[in-house]
């Protein structure tokens, strides 16, 4: 039987604890971070690195250590896992079965039992070994389905490998395929995106994901930019390319229930919707973030650091950056990310859970954008107008503002 959230869920909307004894409740969901990738995309700043020989048996022997020693965390039979990274799939087989089951006999029979993969690592073997292990979710990052794009990227995969690696999922008992893509990268055409659009949505995934290109700072593709060897692409265009995903992801039958994310009904992304309802979740392994009892804790990203920890005598949990949330900066961040949905936020749930309306705890702000239009209210939800999703940013800085009283 599935275990329930520590709170009572609100259809769309917020989390409400009954008690503060289910506030301070163990996490029924957990996020393992996988820290390898078989190649560093020129877009990515997340954790990662090719691994050397004998270091992904070392960070699994590790990564068991942590388990054990946050156990008392965890809400057994989780409702949801989610294997990210770096790139899971690029685990060696051995590796990778042996996480798979070390996790599956954690996760709840009806549970999501998620799982990242580029394309071009899934193979026969490794999608078998995918579906004995008991992985219910995959996530293919396609990101385009342009080879142009694709070598702009710095992505390992080929546009053909996408399909592939879907027909080997499916074939395996893989059933439930997401998608990733991303937009807005430099030199990106209209028509392009359109047609990246239109070979998603041929695989028939059960979600897909839409993301406009960060270029973050310490990545090639942010050194690009500096130089001005690539250029960003005008905001308008961006805007333009953002309607055409909501456009033809809508019109395949996809419900966009989060600003960036699409599924066919009865097919969100379980685990993504405990982030964006600020519930609990645990995270293991480097770089891994985690949110259990009303405390934010960051493991170190650092590998060695966090290896040397858990391979000690005894093993000791890595270092973290810890930070306990006040109940008005929990309040802001459940607003924000209930936000992120386009049902909006359940006004009456999160005055059950916090004592105050949005409105009530955040005047100014929610005041002003209900004024101007990005804010509205329906059926005692508030959430972002349409017009206001790509530049939902702006509304959300305008609460955070408000957050620290004057």
């Amino acid at each position: 039987m599935m275990t329930e959230f520590p709170c009572k869920e609100n259809r769309d909307g917020v989390c409400a604890p009954a008690s503060r004894a289910e506030a301070a409740a163990p996490a029924p969901s957990l996020y393992v971070h996988v820290p390898f990738c078989a190649r560093k995309c020129a877009y990515c700043d997340f954790a990662s690195h090719v691994p050397v020989p004998g270091e992904a048996a070392a960070w699994r022997c590790a990564l068991q250590q942590e388990l054990e020693l946050r156990r008392a965390e965890l809400a057994v039979p989780l409702r949801t896992c989610y294997v990210g990274g770096g790139t899971p799939s690029v685990l060696p087989i051995a590796e990778l079965r042996g996480l798979l089951e070390m996790l599956r006999p954690l996760v709840a029979d009806d549970g999501e039992f998620s799982l990242e993969a580029n394309p071009a690592t899934i193979d026969e073997p490794t999608a078998d070994t995918l579906a004995a292990g008991g992985v219910t979710r995959v996530t293919l990052g396609a990101q385009s389905f342009q080879p142009g794009e694709l070598q702009v990227l710095g992505r390992l995969h080929a546009a053909d490998d996408v399909s592939r690696a879907a027909v080997l999922l499916r074939r395996a008992g893989v059933a439930n395929l997401a998608v990733d893509l991303i937009y807005a990268i430099p030199g990106q055409t209209p028509a392009a995106w359109q047609d990246s659009l239109a070979a998603a949505i041929d695989l028939q995934p059960q979600h897909v994901s839409c993301y406009a290109l960060s270029f973050e700072e310490n990545t090639p593709l942010g050194t690009d930019l500096r130089s001005g060897r690539v250029s960003e692409l005008a905001e308008d265009l961006q805007r333009s390319m953002y309607d055409v995903a909501v456009e033809m992801l809508t019109a395949a039958g996809y419900e966009h229930y989060e600003l960036s994310n699409f599924a066919r009904p009865g097919r969100p992304c379980i685990h993504n919707l405990v982030y964006w309802r600020n519930a609990a979740y645990l995270g293991i392994g480097p770089a891994a973030c985690s949110y259990v009892a009303g405390e934010r804790r960051s493991t170190t990203p650092d590998f060695r650091d966090w290896l040397s920890a858990l391979a000690g005598d005894p093993p000791t949990r890595p270092s973290a950056e810890t930070e306990t949330l006040d109940a008005r900066t929990a309040m802001a961040e459940t607003l924000m990310l209930a936000l992120r949905l386009t049902a909006g936020v359940d006004e009456a749930a999160f005055k059950g859970r916090y004592g105050l309306s949005p409105a009530e705890a955040f005047p100014e702000s929610v005041a002003r954008q209900l004024q101007i239009g990005t804010l509205e209210q329906q059926g005692g939800r508030l959430r972002l107008a349409r017009e206001a999703y790509f530049t939902s940013d702006a509304v959300l800085r305008d609460i955070i503002a408000e957050t620290s009283p004057r």
